[in-house]
C-alpha cells in the first residue's frame, strides 16, 4: 500500500495537503486538489491506521452504544426487534459521518467508565435502560458526552430522548374503551422499576378511571419478559373463570406472545381476547393477525439521539437537553368490538 509521502509525490501535492484531505480539513484545501487526491487515495485502497488517527486528532470516532443486561440470564439485547431497529438506524447515522459504533452489554457504571478509557471513546448512546438506579447512576458519573434513550431525570443535568409513554398507555386502553372493553389488563417487565412501563402503565390507568372502568389486579402481569412471558400470560388468561376481554402489551413481543399461547390452544384473536402492542415493531406487522400497536417513530428517535450527541461532542456546555417525541395508535386487526 502506498505511503501518504508517495501518494503526495503522484499527485503533485505536499505530505500536508494529503493529510488535510484525509481528516477532511476542506478549508485548507481546493475542491479540485481534495478530489485528485481522492481519486489516488482511492487507487491505491489508502487505509490510515487508526491508532495514528487517534493519537493526532484526539478523537478515536467511536460511538459506544450500550446496552444493559436487563437480568442474569438474558441473551444479547440485540435479539429484541426494536433494539436490533434502534441500534441498526443508529449505525446507519454514524457510517454516514465516518464513525464507527462499539456495542458494550454491561451490568454496572463501573463496566462502561472502563471501556471508555480504554478505547478513548467520543461518546456513548444507552439504548434500554431497564432499571433506573443503574442508569441513574451511569449519568450521575459520566463526564463525557452520552445520551440516554427513554429514560429522564429531574435532579440530574443530562441528554435524553424519549416518547410520550404515558399517552401511548392512554391511546391503547382509550381504543379498547371505545369499542366496549370494560375488562382490560395490562402486561409489562417490572412495572415497578421502570419509568418508561411505569409511565405506559400509568396512561393505561388514567383510560380506566375517565371512563370509570374496574381494574382487577390478576389482568395485571407484571414481571412478563418478551415473547415467553406473554406466552405464559396468555395462559394465565385461559385459566381464568373471569378474564379480561382485552390485554394491553407493554411492547410488541410480548403481545405477540400472547396471541401465540392462545392460537396453540385452539383460539383464535381478537374474537377470544382483543391484543394490543407498542413500538410498532416487525413482529407487529408479521403476526397473523397483524398486531393493532401504540407506534413510535424508532428512526426519528435514533437519529435525534445521534445528533444531539454530535453537538455534545463539539459543545462542552450541551449537557442538558430533553425531547419527547409523540406516538400515534396504529390499528391492525387484533382488536374487536364488543358489545
Amino acid at each position: 500500500m502506498a505511503t501518504i509521502k508517495e501518494i503526495a509525490a503522484e499527485a503533485g501535492v505536499s505530505v500536508m495537503t494529503v493529510s488535510n484531505v484525509i481528516n477532511q480539513n476542506r478549508s485548507r484545501v481546493s475542491p479540485a486538489t481534495e478530489a485528485r487526491v481522492r481519486e489516488i487515495l482511492e487507487k491505491h485502497h489508502y487505509v490510515r491506521n487508526m491508532a495514528a488517527r487517534t493519537l493526532s486528532s484526539k478523537s478515536s470516532r467511536i460511538v459506544g452504544l450500550l446496552l444493559p443486561i436487563w437480568y442474569e440470564d438474558s441473551a444479547s439485547m440485540l435479539l429484541d426487534p426494536y433494539a436490533g431497529q434502534l441500534v441498526g438506524y443508529l449505525e446507519e447515522f454514524l457510517r454516514a459521518r465516518q464513525y464507527y459504533p462499539m456495542i458494550l452489554s454491561f451490568k454496572n457504571s463501573d463496566q462502561v467508565l472502563t471501556l471508555r478509557k480504554t478505547w478513548q471513546i467520543d461518546g456513548m448512546i444507552l439504548v434500554m435502560p431497564h432499571n433506573d438506579a443503574v442508569t441513574h447512576d451511569l449519568v450521575e458519573n459520566s463526564a463525557f458526552p452520552l445520551v440516554v434513550l427513554d429514560r429522564f431525570y429531574d435532579d440530574l443535568d443530562m441528554l435524553s430522548v424519549g416518547i410520550n409513554d404515558r399517552r401511548g398507555g392512554y391511546l391503547a386502553a382509550r381504543h379498547l374503551l371505545d369499542l366496549g372493553h370494560r375488562r382490560i389488563g395490562f402486561a409489562g417487565p417490572s412495572i415497578f422499576e421502570s419509568s418508561v412501563i411505569q409511565d405506559r402503565y400509568q396512561g393505561f390507568l388514567d383510560a380506566l378511571k375517565e371512563a370509570k372502568a374496574p381494574l382487577n389486579p390478576a389482568w395485571v402481569f407484571d414481571g412478563t419478559f418478551h415473547q415467553a412471558g406473554g406466552e405464559e400470560a396468555g395462559r394465565r388468561i385461559l385459566e381464568m373463570e373471569d378474564a379480561p376481554t382485552a390485554v394491553i402489551a407493554s411492547e410488541d413481543l410480548i403481545a405477540c406472545g400472547i396471541i401465540r399461547s392462545l392460537q396453540e390452544q385452539g383460539y383464535s384473536v381478537p374474537e377470544k381476547l382483543s391484543v394490543i402492542g407498542f413500538d410498532d415493531s416487525l413482529p407487529s406487522r408479521l403476526i397473523s393477525p397483524a398486531l393493532t400497536t401504540v407506534g413510535q417513530d424508532i428512526r426519528l428517535k435514533a437519529d435525534t439521539a445521534a445528533s444531539m450527541l454530535f453537538q455534545a461532542m463539539t459543545d462542552s456546555a450541551y449537557r442538558k437537553d430533553r425531547r419527547v417525541l409523540e406516538v400515534r395508535l396504529i390499528q391492525r386487526d387484533s382488536v374487536r368490538k364488543i358489545d
